[in-house]
């Protein structure tokens, strides 16, 4: 029996711990921290025959196949480099549920700022025109769940896959890719600024079609020599000096020269979010997706829970919710 190690607790942890346990694999979760959360999830793996150890540090060993990092855990830790430099497999958690999943279509949103707006907004629009294709990765299930799930079928992944997650992932390779901004950010983990876009275009590069945000100034300078042949999206419309393939003309999203959704149908403010629309419908329609479906995902689209959220207006005061700006670009948009 093959073995099998979950650096990292957490819920992506645990879906790939019970998927290597189906598949066979002899498995061991471990986390460094130890907490009462932890040890309650301790006791529901060990009812299901998992071990985990609370207050480990990963240590390789000559008995150990493959290992299985959360997306926290840095990818250049010691004890990892030496399991590979001792031919250990080492893999992310999305790595292993593309390997699960790769006969469904992906659809894989990165970018610094806006991923899980634009894969929310995707998943809507999918599910409207009949697809069981939830949100997975950062947003909703932990990819690792779907690949668990046996009915109903799953017919498309949406994926919003961080940095960390690309860089442990070794062959995914989804049908289409977006990229939303790129601006300075994680530089802690991956030390400069090139590495950090690099670990980026490695997904837009293994993606079959590449969706691009031509408003963001690092993607249009450092992305079109790249991509020339990728969906490039603007809010400047023609005037963007890019030929983009969708953009806003008027008061109208349109594809190609194609009006598809009123711009007033997103209830999401600001130019940013209108960004965010036009990649999702970028996504829709290299998908074959009808716009009627999107039209109807848009204008029934309520919006993403912290970002820009709308709680009340009380005496005159409008209250929004917008805690999940993580950055200072995101605060400042």
């Amino acid at each position: 029996m093959p073995n099998a190690q979950i650096i990292g607790l957490g819920r992506s942890g645990i879906a790939a711990a019970r998927l290597l346990q189906r598949e066979g694999w002899q498995v061991t979760v471990g986390d460094r921290n130890d907490s009462e959360n932890l040890r309650s999830q301790q006791q529901q793996l060990a009812d299901d025959g998992i071990s985990v150890r609370l207050g480990d540090r990963f240590e390789p060993s000559e008995t150990l196949d493959l290992a299985i990092v959360s997306p926290g855990v840095p990818w250049d830790l010691p004890n990892l480099v030496r399991a590979r430099e001792m031919g250990i497999e080492v893999i992310g958690e999305m790595e292993l549920a593309w390997r699960h999943l790769q006969s469904s279509p992906w659809v894989a949103i990165t970018g610094t700022n806006g991923k899980t707006t634009t894969t929310a907004l995707i998943a809507a629009i999918f599910k409207m025109a009949g697809f069981n294709a939830p949100p997975c990765g950062n947003i909703g299930y932990a990819a690792c769940e779907l690949a668990l799930q046996t009915e109903p079928k799953i017919d498309r992944v949406i994926a919003e896959i961080s940095s960390y997650q690309i860089e442990s992932s070794t062959t995914l390779a989804p049908q289409i890719g977006v990229w939303t901004t790129f601006t300075p950010d994680h530089l802690a983990r991956h030390h400069t600024l090139e590495n950090y876009f690099n670990i980026k275009a490695k997904l837009l590069a293994a993606s079959r079609a590449q969706i691009i945000n031509g408003d963001d100034p690092y993607l249009r300078a450092l992305g079109r020599p790249r991509w020339p042949e990728a969906c490039w999206t603007s809010i400047e419309g023609k005037q963007s000096g890019l030929e983009p393939q969708v953009y806003l003309e008027g008061d109208w999203v349109v594809d190609r020269g194609e009006k598809i959704v009123p711009v007033g149908a997103l209830q999401m403010p600001g130019k940013h979010n209108q960004q965010n629309l036009l990649m999702a419908v970028a996504a829709a329609r290299l998908a074959g997706i009808e716009k009627e479906a999107i039209d109807r995902a848009i204008s029934q689209f309520p919006g993403v829970p912290h970002r820009l959220e709308r709680i009340c207006t009380w005496r005159g005061v409008r209250f929004i919710n917008d805690s999940k700006a993580t950055n200072y670009d995101a605060a400042q948009v």
